[in-house]
């Protein structure tokens, strides 16, 4: 199969760019596949195990753009690379209330030109983020570290150098913030109000928008931390510090915490400095012990613990409006009648297990958090219990749940919330699996994601429904009305495709528990 390489020296590109432009190369007519990758000892690998020769990115380093291409013609193959070069210097399309990009030599000139800058966005390779950080630090500024593969050691230098600047540090590998107004990262549109969030945990923060949202509520602002700031490697530093930051700021009235299980010097952290906040806090930790939560935290102020994502939005929206608790969830009858009729109809006894398939890596440990309840042991390659860790993620044995944003899915390929049909594959190969009765996956919107993400997977779902009838294909929309996408439109798709779409991941879940209850008899 013809490829063409090009090797730019020099030609640092943001990560989240040369996922787009891989993305909309690989769609091209005749493209088998194409790569727009820095040339770290990672990428490269994947690189060669895509099929591509290593000779096309033979001195390659770091800091160097690979653009390639496998195509079924040579014809294919140069026009695919022609368009990866002009989207690299491509501007983007005026269109009402655009503003247009400004670019800098140096931080130190963009300073100049608008002293009023106060955060700082890094997208840049690991190893190098503690020496733009720590400068971006020393001058005032927030970070947002978007980066992932920073040492921990790194990580905890950083934040605890924030912390004597009065200052947050959000990330490493944080993709989901809301601040003054904006969407940064994935991110939903979402309504301004008086809820403030802090999250160790990205699409566990846009579950949570998404049930304010639904419930009327708005938000102040969410701040992510990166999900390895719980550890006791990390000791909560950032998740402490955006808790003090809301804590002092009035327009801040209820505070939700988010994230998976905290390590225990973490937790007794974070849970001190909500005792000192002071404000009404609903909190939930993915997988955690809620009773051991409240327990922990007994006396020391107003707090709710959740039992999942979606309840600990909504809670957080009915406390901000003087509301009382909402009923804990239940899945919807009529939603709850489709999965008993499925499960009473199906007619292959071989198929008895349950195969997610997630863009979202805390929807994928929400997903075990529920399901293992009822189903027991739930593998994943991103277990919340490690003997339920896969040896190899491209194998499912019994009940398997995998997070597809997982690096060793996306070295050198899109996101998958920023390319849904690359989880085609796996979809049809687990439908196709005999042993698959219920295929669980989610389907995420908002800011930074694709454009039609719903319709994309609605394709998958159609054949996979078409050639695997027996297979119950079920899923949630996690989005808000104001998402680009638009929410009712991506659900409406994936209904006529044959998916049951559920209204949170939790209800999504349960269902799937009642579908094997069922078979079960």
């Amino acid at each position: 199969m013809p490829s063409l390489a090009r090797v730019l020296p020099g030609a640092y590109q943001d990560s989240i760019k040369l996922m787009r432009i891989s993305s909309a190369a690989s769609a091209r007519p005749g493209v088998r596949q194409a790569m727009a990758v820095l040339g770290t000892p990672m990428n490269l690998e994947q690189f060669r195990g895509a099929g591509f020769p290593m000779e096309a990115a033979k001195g390659a380093g770091p800091n160097d753009l690979v653009l390639a291409v496998l195509a079924e013609s040579e014809a294919a193959a140069a026009a695919a690379l022609r368009e990866m070069e002009a989207a690299l210097t491509a501007r983007p399309q005026a269109s009402p209330g655009f503003i247009p990009p400004l670019s800098f030599a140096s931080l130190d000139a963009a300073l100049g030109a608008d002293p009023g800058i106060n955060l700082a966005l890094l997208s840049i390779p690991g190893p190098w983020v503690r020496r733009e950080a720590e400068r971006a630090l020393r001058k005032g500024l927030h970070c947002l570290i978007f980066s992932d593969n920073v040492p921990v050691e790194d990580e905890v230098v950083l934040k605890r150098l924030g912390r004597e600047q009065g200052l947050l540090v959000m990330g490493p590998d944080c993709g989901t913030c809301h601040i003054g107004g904006v969407g940064l990262g994935f991110c939903n549109v979402v309504l301004p109000g008086p809820i403030g969030i802090v999250g160790a945990a990205g699409t566990g923060i846009q579950e949570a928008l998404a049930a304010i949202d639904r419930a009327g509520g708005g938000v102040r602002c969410a701040l992510g931390t990166g999900g390895r700031d719980v550890t006791d490697a990390v000791g909560g530093l950032a998740m402490v510090d955006a808790i003090r930051f809301l804590a002092a700021d009035q327009a801040a009235e209820v505070l939700l915490i988010l994230g998976k299980p905290p390590e225990p010097r973490a937790l007794q952290a974070i849970l001190g400095a909500l005792g000192e906040a002071g404000k009404p806090a609903v909190i939930h930790f993915v997988g955690a012990d809620a009773g051991a939560i409240r327990s922990a935290y007994r006396g020391k102020a107003d707090l709710r613990a959740a039992g999942t994502l979606a309840e600990a939005g909504h809670l957080a929206a009915s406390l901000s409006k003087g509301g009382a608790a909402p009923p804990a969830p239940i899945p919807s009858p009529d939603l709850l009648a489709k999965v008993t009729a499925w499960a009473q109809s199906k007619k292959d006894s071989r198929r008895r297990f349950l195969r997610g398939l997630y863009t979202g890596g805390t929807l994928c440990a929400e997903a075990q958090a529920i399901l293992r309840k009822t189903l027991g042991a739930i593998r994943s390659n991103a277990p919340l219990v490690k003997a339920d860790k896969l040896a190899d993620p491209e194998t499912s044995p019994g009940h398997t749940v995998i997070d597809l944003g997982d690096d060793h899915f996306t070295r050198g390929r899109p996101h998958p919330m920023i390319e849904p049909s690359l989880r085609e594959g796996q979809m049809l190969r687990e439908a196709g699996n005999p042993e698959t009765a219920v295929l669980l996956f989610d389907v995420v919107l908002g800011l930074g994601a694709h454009p039609d993400p719903g319709g994309e997977t609605a394709k998958t779902v159609a054949r996979a429904r078409r050639e695997h009838p027996d297979v119950l294909c079920l899923c949630s929309v996690t989005g808000t009305a104001g998402d680009p996408q638009g929410l009712e439109t991506q659900r409406r798709k994936l209904e006529a495709a044959g998916a049951v779409v559920a209204e949170t991941h939790a209800e999504a879940c349960l269902l799937a528990e009642a579908a094997f209850r069922e078979m079960a008899g």
